[in-house]
């Protein structure tokens, strides 16, 4: 699995003076995707990582056995990390916020700034309105469609260009991009996925 905006996180954590621990919201994986984890192993982090999903969590759990990678993977939800306070140095949540109301990924946001040490660095991204799935499905909320997905309504949030700043108000932001990413198909299908990156700082204390 190929992800630039992993590799700019890690250029931004291997910048940092903190210790080498990272938490990977959204770790499980569909059978046969490489986990993203396995970057931050590579460069000697020590690796923790949650999923809601129990199925996709066995995935990445056999992929850990069969690999010898060693990984702490539990079951969890991002809106109650099992984590102490100020405890980890970095996080990392790609393509997992936004499948959730946006009340729930405000308190997915004080999760992560609960549980990151003073100057740790978080890598979160968001769906934004540019994306082909904004405005379908049923609309449950302000920006928030239920969609279906694998014969099942799965939640998915989408933000303007400034509306999720307001989650990193502890944060000095380092790194902002609206993505803009385009598929064709074999059979002509274009799919345009529009996304929100962000990587914020932790102030040490809050203004």
């Amino acid at each position: 699995m190929r992800a630039p905006q992993l590799f700019t996180f890690l250029e931004h954590c291997e910048d940092s003076s903190l210790e080498k621990e990272i938490l990977e919201c959204g770790a499980g994986i569909w059978p046969s995707l490489e986990p993203l984890f396995v970057r931050f192993q590579e460069r000697g982090y020590v690796v923790h990582g949650i999923d809601i999903s129990p199925e996709r969590l066995a995935a990445a759990q056999q992929y850990c056995t069969d690999n010898h990678l060693d990984v702490d993977l539990r079951q969890g939800d991002m809106r109650q990390l099992p984590f102490d306070d100020r405890s980890i140095s970095f996080v990392y949540a790609y393509n997992t916020i936004f499948h959730m109301r946006k009340s729930d990924v405000a308190v997915a946001m004080q999760e992560i700034e609960r549980v990151l040490k003073p100057g740790g660095l978080c890598f979160v991204n968001f769906l934004s309105h540019a994306d082909c799935g904004f405005g379908t499905g049923e609309r449950v909320g302000d920006g928030e469609y239920a969609q279906i997905e694998a014969g099942e309504a799965v939640i998915h949030s989408y933000y303007d260009a400034q509306e999720a700043e307001l989650y990193f108000a502890a944060f000095d932001l380092l790194h902002k991009e609206n993505r803009l990413l385009e598929r064709w198909f074999e059979d002509g299908e274009r799919l345009v996925q529009g996304y929100i990156d962000y990587i914020g700082r932790k102030r040490a204390v809050h203004d």
